[in-house]
């Protein structure tokens, strides 16, 4: 029984999680990123026995409105004419951050509270999914909870290294699938939309007939009738965008035709690779046990020769060891004899340093005697120097007061000769 194909969504504010989520439900490395960051990405490819087409929608948080309809209305026509068949919420294992919350909210705003029927919770893990760790944070912490009673506590925690958790996944999908046949298009899109501005406009009637227009109602009413038009016009521009999507469904159904018989291709070359292998397994069992028997003979013979190898090693480490210990009780008399000898010459070091210790203090005590007794003699011999240098300077002063006071005596005299010889003679 062929299984009805599904178009699955991943939606949420961490981009490389989700890129992780759909390699691994589909199975495939390296999926091909968008042209645009904010664009949408479509892969597809063939899980548990049918066809899966994995949508992901960029983040949509704190983007203009007019982009986050786009791209919202491009998402839900990739999947037509089948529809949406599941919204997957991709989150790690963690407290919800604000950017979460904020794409929450604004996924909720575009697609209604209708997603909600339609929305299953993965959480994403590197390790086994059953850690009590993980079980704990998802059943303890109270955001989490909320979150999941609010989609109705459809959810799956998912290995994304092992994957064993995308059948359960799919059943999921396949269980909310069958219960009234639901699927979120196209036309489910539009109406929501329809009933929102509806709703707006309505809001804005009861605005208008309860409060008084003053200066700053009619501001804010005009502001509102702004707000409106715009959303007729973004409503006129998804009606363009319609059209523009039959024409991408065309060419995409073109793609898919030709992707079927490239893939219808592909299964022929793989079956007769298969019987290829299949060929070449049993000829090389074949030459393998041909090889498994030589081997086996060889190492009979290997293990024969080994042993004869090992006995002579022992007996020859038998001589070996008894030379061995032969060495050792001779190094261990020689090394007593040794030791003896050490010993007595410690004794005999020990005598000569003591012997070395007296005729020291004996040559320092000459030493300190000898010191002392030139010390005297060199004191003696001053004193005398300085007597024989008191003798000499007294000598000098006698014999220098001796000629020294005949002539402060006579000077005079002749100076007064010399005067009076000058004044009374004439000299020219």
């Amino acid at each position: 029984m062929v299984k009805p194909k599904r178009n699955l969504v991943l939606f949420g504010s961490r981009g490389e999680e989700k890129t992780s989520a759909a390699e691994a439900i589909l199975g495939q490395k390296d999926l091909h990123p968008a042209s645009r960051p904010s664009e949408c990405v479509h892969h597809q490819g063939e899980v548990c026995g049918r066809w899966v087409s994995v949508l992901e929608l960029p983040p949509l948080y704190e983007k203009p409105h007019e982009e986050v309809m786009e791209e919202s209305l491009r998402c839900v026509s990739l999947c037509d004419p089948e529809g949406v068949h599941a919204f997957i919420l991709v989150l790690p294992v963690g407290p919800l951050t604000d950017e979460d919350k904020g794409e929450l909210q604004i996924i909720q705003d575009t697609f209604s509270s209708r997603v909600q029927d339609f929305t299953v919770i993965l959480f994403t893990v590197d390790s086994d999914p059953a850690a009590p760790a993980d079980v704990t944070f998802i059943q303890k912490n109270k955001d989490i909870q909320e979150l999941c009673q609010s989609y109705g506590g459809r959810s799956v925690v998912l290995n994304i290294k092992d994957k064993k958790q995308i059948p359960e996944l799919l059943e999921i999908v396949d269980k909310m699938s069958s219960e009234g046949s639901k699927r979120f298009t196209k036309d489910t899109f539009t109406k929501a939309n329809i009933e929102r501005v509806s709703t707006l406009q309505a809001e804005l009637q009861a605005v208008k007939q309860k409060m008084e227009i003053d200066g700053d109602l009619r501001e804010r009413l005009k502001e509102k009738d702004e707000e409106m038009k715009k959303k007729e016009e973004e409503m006129k521009k998804e009606e363009e965008m319609k059209q523009k999507e039959e024409e991408m469904k065309k060419k995409e159904e073109e793609m898919k035709k030709k992707h079927r018989e490239e893939l219808q291709t592909l299964r022929e070359q793989a079956d007769q690779e298969r019987k290829q292998r299949v060929q070449l397994k049993k000829e090389m069992d074949e030459c393998m046990e041909r090889e498994r028997e030589k081997k086996k003979k060889e190492r009979e013979d290997e293990d024969k020769r080994r042993k004869k190898q090992e006995e002579a090693q022992r007996q020859a480490w038998r001589q070996k060891l008894e030379a061995s210990e032969q060495k050792v009780q001779s190094e261990k008399a020689q090394r007593e004899n040794v030791e003896k000898k050490l010993e007595q010459c410690r004794r005999e070091m020990k005598r000569d340093r003591d012997v070395w210790d007296k005729e020291k203090d004996q040559i320092w005590e000459r030493v300190h005697q000898d010191m002392k007794q030139n010390l005297e003699d060199l004191k003696k011999n001053l004193d005398e120097e300085k007597s024989s240098h008191r003798k000499l300077q007294e000598e000098y002063n006698w014999k220098r007061k001796k000629w020294i006071y005949p002539w402060i005596v006579v000077l005079p005299v002749l100076v007064l000769l010399l005067f009076h010889v000058l004044t009374t003679q004439r000299w020219w």
